[in-house]
């Protein structure tokens, strides 16, 4: 008996609570009587509705450098209070309604994101408790502006904002405020993308007026930022650390033989190649800059440098052909060494030969008699030989003479090419030669000799101590020039070396240190960032 009066009770406990609570469908059909979806609730009690927002971030989908824009998903959430959607008149604690349905006929605020490029909105719903507080929830994957500097690039931090409000509710209607758990929530350790860091997200409540004088409203706007930090080890490693090794790569080219064109051509451009392909790389990642970022302006100086390298060797083929063409000098300054040498041995050998000679016209001749058989024709050669003597002594003369002219003349043009020589040498037209113009004197025919060796060429001549080369000295030293030439120098300055050699010294150091002064000073521009 009681374990049957036990079931009737529960049975009409039951009954009851289904009863408490209808079925949805009922209570919404039963709040839709009387009410406009289009009055706020604000309008019942005179005061703003407050409508709290904040974002439930699933995932940062990407951060799209190129057209500046923030790719967020997750959930999207608001919530308010409206009177007249209380529902414990019918013994209900919530009721829960989807939106995807369109089943909800009563009053929404007309929430937008402003600064969105594209929206999409998955399933979502509405809960609405006891006293009518109204919470709703939708998944979106939504793209929002969001405009970067790129100063410090790859060491930059970005800040995008999430920009929400009312497009027809003023501030006076709406008053938009933050849940009061924050602005956003985030997965449990969820730290962004794997190119940025996400650092910190909160959000804050704006209020910005527009329009003029009676007509200027207030509009709220619930603004969430997102404060990204890159990680700049992927630029560090594969931008800037290959640009440096292959600035050194060019750096090393410089110590390849400067006469061995193809190789240095080859290691200084290719390194040019590499800085280019570096450099559009990273700006095909970003959008159209008028300033340079920080590994942009690294990589625009370090191709500098690579191309330098390749004007540098211009500059040093340029003076190897002035050196070739100063050495086919000295190869003339040896022929006409040469030429001087055997001019004076044979004027030395004509002088030691010549002897004197009888005039032809004082040899005896032997002339027929007079009553010889022979005597007419006797008297015809008596009378045609002395004619034919004088022809011949008139024929002698100018040829003699000619040939003396020749020979003066030649001796001239080698005195004149001699001086010209000399005056190539003698600086200061002081009429002697001093070890330094000696020197300078075969720089300028392609011989790059030592102080060493224009001492050892003193010597061999007998010039000792602070005497000076005189003309006869140097004229002796192109009598014999292979004699006199010293040899190999075993050390000889820097100053003392052809002009290549000492561009090529030069432009080493210069780049290597330009270099490391670049590096070390871009690195230490990013202490702090």
């Amino acid at each position: 008996m009681l374990g049957a009066l036990r079931d009737v009770l529960v049975l009409g406990v039951l009954g009851a609570t289904a009863q408490s609570c209808p079925r949805p469908t009922e209570i919404l059909a039963n709040l839709s009587e009387d009410y406009d979806s289009l009055a706020h609730p604000g309008q019942l009690t005179g005061l703003p509705v407050n409508v709290s927002l904040g974002l439930y971030v699933a995932s940062i989908v990407a951060v799209n450098q190129k057209d500046q824009q923030l790719i967020l998903e997750g959930y999207y959430r608001s919530a308010w209070t409206d009177p007249r959607l209380n529902i414990s008149r019918f013994n209900c604690e919530s009721l829960t309604v989807p939106t995807k349905s369109g089943s909800f006929p009563f009053w929404q605020p007309d929430l937008y994101f402003d600064n969105s490029v594209s929206e999409w909105y998955g399933a979502g719903g509405l809960t609405i408790d006891s006293k009518g507080y109204v919470f709703r929830s939708e998944r979106f994957k939504h793209v929002f502006r969001c405009p970067m500097n790129f100063d410090m690039l790859p060491f930059d931090s970005q800040t995008c904002v999430v920009r929400m409000s009312s497009y027809a509710y003023s501030s006076a209607d709406l008053a938009l405020r933050v849940f009061a758990e924050g602005a956003v929530e985030l997965p449990p350790d969820y730290w962004g993308t794997t190119e940025f860091k996400l650092t910190a997200a909160a959000g804050e409540v704006e209020t910005l007026f527009y329009g003029v004088g009676e007509n200027q409203r207030g509009y709220s706007f619930v603004l969430i930022s997102f404060h990204l930090h890159r990680m700049p080890d992927s630029f560090m490693m594969f931008v800037f650390v290959t640009c440096i090794l292959f600035t050194f790569v060019s750096w090393s080219g410089l110590f390849i033989n400067r006469a061995v064109a193809p190789a240095r051509v080859t290691i200084a451009v290719i390194p040019v190649l590499i800085m280019l392909n570096l450099e559009n790389n990273v700006i095909s990642n970003l959008p159209p800059l008028n300033y340079l970022t920080w590994i942009t302006s690294y990589l625009l100086l370090m191709k500098f440098f690579c191309v330098s390298a390749v004007f540098e060797y211009g500059l040093v083929s340029f003076l190897i052909q002035l050196e070739t063409a100063r050495e086919r000098q000295f190869e003339a300054f040896r022929h006409l060494a040469t030429t001087v040498k055997k001019k004076a041995a044979e004027d030395e050998a004509s002088i030691s030969c010549e002897r004197p000679r009888p005039p032809s016209w004082t040899s005896p001749k032997v002339y027929p008699s007079a009553g010889s058989a022979g005597s007419t024709s006797a008297r015809k050669l008596l009378q045609v030989a002395p004619g034919v003597a004088q022809k011949e002594k008139e024929d002698k003369e100018p040829a003699e003479e000619k040939e003396k002219k020749e020979d003066d003349t030649e001796e001239l043009n080698l005195q004149k090419k001699f001086n010209k020589v000399y005056r190539l040498f003698d600086a200061d037209d002081s009429g002697e030669l001093s070890w330094r113009e000696v020197q300078m004197g075969f720089r300028k025919l392609g011989q790059y000799w030592s102080k060493d060796q224009v001492q050892e060429l003193f010597f061999s001549l007998g010039i000792v101590g602070h005497q000076r080369m005189t003309q006869a000295d140097f004229k002796r030293f192109m009598m014999d020039i292979q004699k006199f030439l010293p040899g190999k120098a075993m050390n000889i300055s820097f100053f003392e070396r052809p002009p290549s050699y000492q561009v090529d010294v030069v432009f080493r150091w210069l780049y290597i240190t330009g270099v490391v002064l670049v590096t070390a000073g871009w690195l230490l521009s990013t202490m702090g960032t």
